[in-house]
């Protein structure tokens, strides 16, 4: 009994985060200022009318409203109430898989399933990273792992610095070759926050599933232009890669990559 309330009280705190994020998420994408990212109340991106407590429940408003502002009548986008879902299934599936590593790791790998998610969105839409989500993850991450007993803090910050040297080798060299940016440093900085929070296996997952989500989706793309030459949002596949990568390292899975 102990256990479903456990689950159930992490759900509708994960559904309540999982409105925030979608705040980040759509202020981070309009540049809004971190002051007004983090203070200003909520309001429908079509009429800018605030929006009353009633009417921001995660998923019940949207039912209700049946998908609509109630001002304007705009047509609210699918993506609000599936993030909130996301928001409250992610530290259940957290929680089930770590909780014998105790809280605090609990805590750290959902909040930074968050942190990918919305980075992932983000750049998706704007093809940028904002430095506070991906620095200041890194910090965060490094703070953590101080107290964590799943990864050390020595760990987790050698893995920060390898992840955004690693980026900044690549592009440096590729410049002198061909004079052309491969990736952005954004992509550095967000190696450097997956590194702080999963460490190496994390590190080595976000890189290698991340290019192997990354090639399968614009494959077509590539065979239809027959050219590699076109601008695409890393962060996303670099994301789902670290999130995967989370239960690798738990599943011990990088035993299959070393030793087919």
């Amino acid at each position: 009994m102990t256990e479903i309330l456990t689950y159930a009280v992490l759900f509708i705190l994960g559904l309540c985060f999982g409105s925030f994020l979608n705040v980040l998420i759509y202020r981070f994408s309009e540049r809004e200022n971190l002051k007004g990212i983090l203070t200003g109340k909520s309001y429908c991106p079509n009429c800018k009318q605030p929006i009353k407590w009633y009417d921001n429940i995660p998923i019940v408003s949207y039912l209700v409203l049946r998908g609509r502002c109630r001002y304007c009548g705009w047509k609210i986008p699918l993506r609000y109430p599936l993030i909130e879902l996301v928001g409250g299934l992610v530290p259940v599936l957290i929680y089930a898989v770590f909780h014998t590593e105790g809280w605090i790791t609990v805590i750290s790998y959902t909040l930074f399933a968050y942190l990918l998610l919305v980075i992932a969105l983000v750049d998706w839409k704007t093809f940028e990273i904002p430095d506070e989500l991906s620095i200041g993850g890194t910090v965060l991450g490094l703070i953590l792992s101080i107290f964590r007993p799943d990864i050390s803090f020595v760990e987790s910050l050698l893995a920060a610095l390898t992840g955004a040297l690693l980026v900044i080798a690549i592009v440096f060299i590729y410049l002198r070759l061909r004079g052309v940016m491969p990736l952005g440093l954004g992509d550095a900085k967000l190696l450097a926050m997956i590194g702080a929070f999963s460490g190496f296996m994390g590190l080595y997952c976000s890189i290698f599933l991340g290019a192997l989500i990354g090639l399968a989706f614009y494959l077509p793309q590539i065979q239809r232009n027959k050219t590699l030459q076109f601008a695409i949002p890393f962060a996303p596949f670099l994301a789902a890669g670290a999130f995967f990568g989370i239960f690798c390292r738990y599943f011990e899975v990088w035993q299959f990559f070393l030793n087919p």
